[in-house]
């Protein structure tokens, strides 16, 4: 498995919580206040989060605050019914269940 270095998307690189939640000194919890994460290369902007990291305040869970997931493997299609967004149509902070916040499922 391939993987590569990128910028922090919940932190945007500063190591810093965002949010300040803690405090405005307190380290990234997804970065450990780096910077800076891996992730398996290839991979794709994570579609619950919109590569925030974020949902609303959280970590978002479907990619783990990162902002990309790693790429599909075969070939896929658009979630018919998150439309691709990985959003629960009902409560939008909430993964959608069929794809699970991906945004696809294998065609």
């Amino acid at each position: 498995m391939k993987t590569e270095e990128i910028r922090c998307s919940f932190c945007s690189g500063t190591g810093r919580d965002p949010f300040g939640i803690m405090s405005r000194l307190s380290k990234c919890c997804v970065c450990g206040g780096s910077g800076l994460v891996r992730v398996q290369s290839p991979c794709i902007r994570c579609a619950h989060c919109n590569g925030t990291g974020a949902v609303k305040r959280l970590t978002c869970l479907v990619c783990g605050g990162k902002g990309f997931m790693p790429a599909p493997d075969g070939p896929t299609v658009t979630c018919p019914d998150c439309m691709g967004t990985g959003d629960d149509d009902g409560a939008k902070a909430m993964a959608c269940l069929i794809c699970r916040g991906l945004g696809w499922v294998p065609a």
